[in-house]
């Protein structure tokens, strides 16, 4: 394995990001993150920084945070990494920074699927669409539409909607779910009176969760407001390896393995971006863990202890999970040198999110809603938490019950 020229693309954009930041101390002449740069001296490994290493056989990149010794496999003998860059840790990201970083990805629009991942729905197209069933996409951390879901074949689920199939492209480290979901809200007619279902992946789910869902507090009074007319009625709702329950990961004490984790995914996966991955690496080194994009994806998070407690249309809707229990230790990811701690990988979990915590809480969904790879007392090391679509038996899923 070696980054293919996408991902080289999004580290050198990376970089790019954080030289305009003035936040690059060293990296290759030119910023050229390919096979064979020159490794930066020992030196540039110093406890108090944030350096971009990159595996030189697998081109697996990871990271080394400030206050972590390096590993030995960074020693100069052999040099199985290469410090690809060394940024500054006293750097401080501003929210428009953090925007720049993300608008790099993406755009935030709904897209009309139907022309692929590349074109917004028209003011005409969603008049069109008013009190008709609908099918919205929404995609997770770090991803976009067509990072998420381009591995699906969508042409029989545009035949099954003719055609009323959208994603929703938005920012995920630089707003938080309940942002989203007023974002998205604003973009549909407000008389729309969509009969929705709904396929979602990863962080997505919470996004979901914050769509749907009751309150009269300000911020999800206005989410139920604003949802009025344009959603009449919610009616298949298909969880992916969802976050309804947050991830470990995600928390204080773990967010560098999630972000090592979430490299390591991102480097050869088009679902997951690398420089988005960078980005949040800067902002949590920058800013901390207070950032409420970040902490909202923790289990146990404010946010979804708020969730969990809500009424919601949810409790209405046909509710669908997949989920994965993956042997990290017996797959071909394990190869890639990624710096893991492989006791986090223990448990019954996606490599992201826990087996169990794909559910909703309370649920107790019945097996022709569920689709599981592997079971909590048994691994297998096929799917993991960005390859649910690249599956037959996901599509199969699906299929049977959507449309």
């Amino acid at each position: 394995m070696a980054l293919t020229l996408d991902k080289q693309a999004e580290l050198q954009r990376a970089l790019r990001d954080a030289l305009g930041d003035g936040a690059l101390l060293a990296a290759p002449p030119g910023l050229q993150p390919l096979a064979g740069t020159p490794p930066l001296p020992t030196a540039h490994i110093v406890d108090n920084q944030l350096h971009i290493v990159r595996h030189k056989d697998s081109g697996c990149v990871q990271l080394v945070f400030p206050g972590v010794a390096p590993p030995k496999t960074l020693a100069p003998q052999g040099w199985d990494w290469i410090v690809q860059a060394t940024l500054d840790a006293r750097e401080r990201l501003t929210q428009t920074m953090i925007e720049r970083i993300e608008a790099h990805s993406k755009p935030e629009r709904l897209l009309a699927l139907r022309h692929g991942y590349g074109q917004a729905a028209t003011p005409d197209e969603l008049a069109a669409t008013r009190g008709r069933k609908v099918l919205l996409l929404v995609h997770g951390v770090f991803s976009s539409s067509e990072g998420a879901f381009g591995a699906l074949d969508l042409q029989p689920l545009l035949d099954r909607y003719q055609g009323r199939v959208f994603g929703y492209d938005h920012w995920t480290i630089a707003k938080t779910p309940q942002q989203n979901a007023l974002d998205l809200l604003m973009l549909l007619p407000t008389d729309a009176n969509w009969e929705l279902d709904i396929l979602c992946h990863s962080r997505g789910g919470l996004l979901v969760r914050a769509l749907l869902a009751d309150g009269d507090d300000a911020l999800f009074g206005r989410i139920a407001r604003l949802r009025g007319r344009r959603v009449a009625r919610v009616g298949k709702v298909m969880f992916v390896a969802a976050a309804n329950q947050g991830s470990p990961l995600a928390s204080a004490d773990e967010i560098q393995q999630f972000l090592n984790v979430a490299a390591m995914l991102a480097s050869f996966n088009k679902g997951m971006g690398l420089d988005l991955v960078i980005g949040l690496a800067r902002m949590v080194v920058s800013l901390g863990f207070g950032r409420p994009s970040v902490r909202a994806l923790a289990s146990g998070s404010a946010l979804i202890r708020r969730l969990d407690r809500s009424a919601s249309l949810l409790a209405s809707a046909d509710n669908y999970y997949a989920r994965a229990n993956f042997d990290y230790g017996d797959s071909a990811l394990q190869r890639t040198g990624a710096l893991l701690s492989h006791a986090m990988m223990a448990g019954a979990n996606d490599l992201i999110i826990p087996y169990d915590n794909v559910l909703l809480p309370q649920a107790t969904p019945d097996a022709d809603h569920m689709l599981n790879f592997g079971s909590v007392e048994r691994k297998q090391n096929q799917v993991w938490h960005t390859e649910f679509f690249q599956h037959s038996a996901t599509s199969s899923f699906l299929l049977k019950h959507l449309g």
